[in-house]
């Protein structure tokens, strides 16, 4: 496997964003609603955390009590995201984030329990435990090896990005103007998805390269983290065509709760109308069974609206400035347990079902979880 070097970081300032209005915002929700989260199937497929630039230190202190909350509110199941190829993908760093989870894990092992498989999360609801699963964003984990796929299912990953914002050996991130389609070699990643039970992920990715990518899989594909394009005309989100092919391959398309990815106006807190927009939009294009929660949350945001300020940002987000001046508003992203029963409450109140609501929490995962993961 070749041992990618860890990017060396410029020297920025990092700043405080620990009491932006985001971070103190209340969303009010009903019981109704509050007690449809705690019974549903409930699944967030993207917890974004990075190791550990995205904790308040190395030992993380706040862990235990992010996942408690989680816990509370009524997800059974997170997406846990250690690294990514914009930061540290190397071998050294993917394993050392894969391990600080794990060991937080066997901190309180009544509490908490790894995911390969939907019995699994079957077993962990059965013993009142939170499930946990690992993503990384990108490609680079496989280190041009696509047998290495076998190896991080078996670790505990349930899935990993295609590309990140940038071309890379796969294929075209979704920043790429020319948007190219998949490579010989992502081709043969996919065939090895496929066979060794890792779901495609298509968030972040190019157009082109998605599609070629959901042509290209047997199984059903998702996109764990993105918005619609019709409703926030970005980048980072899915275009109509996308979405059609994705939910045509039985898979989901999970919407974010990044603020300035939902809602282009950049704004300071993140609505339940805007996020609804999206959920709305993408029902109505595809039906309910392909929607779905990931909230791209991060615990501790202040090293990410940082570096997003700095040249390197501009590098993996290139847009302008946009990203830069979300980051200067610390990226507003509420956390799932501050938002989920919010947003379902919005979801009944435009007549949406019981049932909708739980296939949209989680149960549209699980299914594809169940098809795909072995």
């Amino acid at each position: 496997m070749t041992n990618k070097k860890a990017p060396q970081l410029p020297e920025f300032e990092i700043k405080d964003y620990s009491n932006i209005p985001q971070r103190k915002a209340f969303y009010p929700a009903s019981e109704k609603a509050a007690n449809i989260v705690r019974d549903s199937m409930t699944i967030d497929t993207l917890f974004s955390a990075l190791y550990p630039s995205q904790w308040s230190s190395p030992e993380a202190p706040e862990f235990h009590d992010e996942m408690d909350r989680c816990k509370a509110a009524g997800f059974k199941v997170l997406a846990a995201c250690p690294s990514a190829d914009s930061l540290d993908a190397s071998v050294d760093g993917i394993m050392k984030g894969t391990d600080f989870y794990l060991n937080k894990m066997r901190e309180r092992p009544d509490s908490y329990k790894i995911i390969r498989t939907t019995k699994d999360i079957d077993d962990a609801v059965k013993e009142d435990k939170l499930g946990l699963f690992f993503t990384h964003q990108g490609t680079q984990i496989f280190g041009g090896d696509v047998d290495r796929v076998a190896l991080w299912r078996e670790l505990g990953y349930g899935y990993c990005l295609l590309a990140y914002n940038n071309r890379n050996e796969v294929g075209d991130g979704c920043f790429e103007p020319e948007n190219r389609g998949l490579t010989d070699f992502g081709k043969k990643l996919i065939d090895s998805y496929n066979r060794y039970g890792m779901v495609v992920d298509v968030s972040h990715t190019g157009e082109r390269t998605s599609l070629d990518a959901i042509e290209r899989s047997s199984q059903p594909v998702i996109s764990s983290h993105s918005g619609a394009k019709a409703m926030a005309n970005y980048q980072r989100s899915l275009t109509d065509e996308v979405i059609k092919a994705i939910a045509e391959s039985g898979g989901v398309c999970s919407i974010n709760m990044v603020g300035a990815f939902m809602d282009t106006s950049n704004p300071d807190i993140v609505t339940t109308d805007a996020l609804f927009r999206h959920v709305d939009y993408m029902v109505n294009l595809v039906g309910i069974d392909h929607v779905g929660f990931g909230s791209d949350y991060i615990p501790n945001i202040n090293f990410t609206a940082s570096i997003m300020q700095t040249p390197m940002g501009a590098a993996v987000f290139p847009d302008g400035g946009y990203s830069a001046a979300a980051g200067a508003k610390g990226f507003p992203t509420p956390a799932p347990y501050q938002i989920v029963a919010a947003l379902i409450d919005k979801m009944l109140e435009n007549g949406y079902s019981k049932e909708d609501c739980g296939k949209f929490l989680g149960g549209n995962m699980y299914r594809v979880f169940d098809q795909v993961w072995r």
